[in-house]
Parts: structure tokens; C-alpha cells; sequence
């Protein structure tokens, strides 16, 4: 097997020690969260569905208001100057050292100041709608949207006048025999 690396590239054990300075420069200067990431999913139609694993205490960075250059730096910057997404720098680990993996889908929980001067905080959850691995700074990079609960769709039942199409909020009814399938 040919090398993949420079000679200068860190070693396994240098990444590590440099993965562990990023948790803990996130757990003294960042914020604390939750992180819940995706165990699996499915998808009806174009909607996509997530079930997620137990979430994990996380420590991250975040930027509210980024700057033109680091949205073009992965790709997300737009034209329009009133879009300004939220963004994430999650580090590989969570609090106790294990590996996290955030996919589109998951969700980090974000907590700030409900006032100005309240000791109060208050918790609002993102969805990640995009990722970035930053290998040189062992960081992911999440594009942060919003969460809105989904509530699953009745699967709809068939009947005999309509047995694939059949919606459980209209009530069908022949008004006549020209109305009546042939």
C-alpha cells in the first residue's frame, strides 16, 4: 500500500491529542448541548423520517452571523443578504470521548439566555440540514436550520371505489349513475 501522507502529516496519536485540545477549547470558550444523531431513517413520498440515538452531551462552537467568507469556504454562500444560515463546529468526540458522526438530520440542542439579566435558560433544537468534515481541523462543519416536529402521515386505506387512492379525510359518495365507474 502507497502512502498517503507527508512526512510532516501528524500521527494517529498527535490527531488524537489535537481532537481532545478542540472538546476542551469547546467545553471552556464554546457551548454545552445535546446531539442527536440519526440511527435510521425512512422516506414516504419526498418527506424523510429520522429515528435517532440516545442523544450525547456535546461541547461546540457556534456562529450566528458567519461572515461571506467562511460560507463560501464550504460551499454555502447565496447571493441573497438577508440569508444568513446558523453554523456549527462540532469536534469528533462528544464530553466523554467518543466518537459522534452528525449526518443531515440529526439534531444539536442550543441553549442561551432567555433575557438579557434572567439566570433563565432557554433550549431550542436545529436541525443539521448540511455537513462538512474538516479533516485539517478535525471539526464538522453543520448548516443549522430550525426544528420543526413532523407528525407521520395515516397510511390511507383502500376501499372499494378507490382501492389505491383512497384519503381518510374526503367521504366519497355517487350522486348518480353517471358518477358511478365503469
Amino acid at each position: 500500500m502507497a502512502k498517503v501522507k507527508g512526512k510532516l502529516f501528524m500521527s494517529e496519536r498527535e490527531i488524537e491529542y489535537h481532537r481532545e485540545r478542540f472538546v476542551e477549547g469547546a467545553q471552556m470558550m464554546g457551548r454545552s448541548g445535546k446531539l442527536y444523531q440519526v440511527d435510521s431513517y425512512k422516506q414516504i413520498n419526498t418527506d424523510t423520517y429520522y429515528e435517532y440515538k440516545d442523544p450525547v452531551n456535546i461541547s461546540y462552537y457556534l456562529t450566528e452571523n458567519p461572515r461571506k467568507g467562511l460560507l463560501q469556504r464550504y460551499g454555502w454562500y447565496r447571493e441573497n443578504p438577508d440569508y444568513k444560515p446558523v453554523l456549527c463546529a462540532l469536534p469528533f468526540k462528544d464530553d466523554d470521548g467518543n466518537d459522534v458522526e452528525p449526518t443531515e438530520g440529526a439534531i444539536v440542542e442550543v441553549s442561551g439566555r432567555a433575557k438579557p439579566h434572567s439566570p433563565d435558560y432557554e433550549t431550542r433544537k436545529f436541525d443539521v440540514v448540511n455537513v462538512y468534515t474538516d479533516y485539517d481541523m478535525n471539526i464538522f462543519m453543520c448548516n443549522l436550520t430550525p426544528h420543526r416536529d413532523r407528525v407521520e402521515p395515516v397510511e390511507p386505506k383502500p376501499t372499494p371505489n378507490d382501492p389505491l387512492n383512497e384519503n381518510r379525510w374526503f367521504n366519497r359518495k355517487l350522486l348518480g349513475e353517471e358518477d358511478a365507474i365503469e
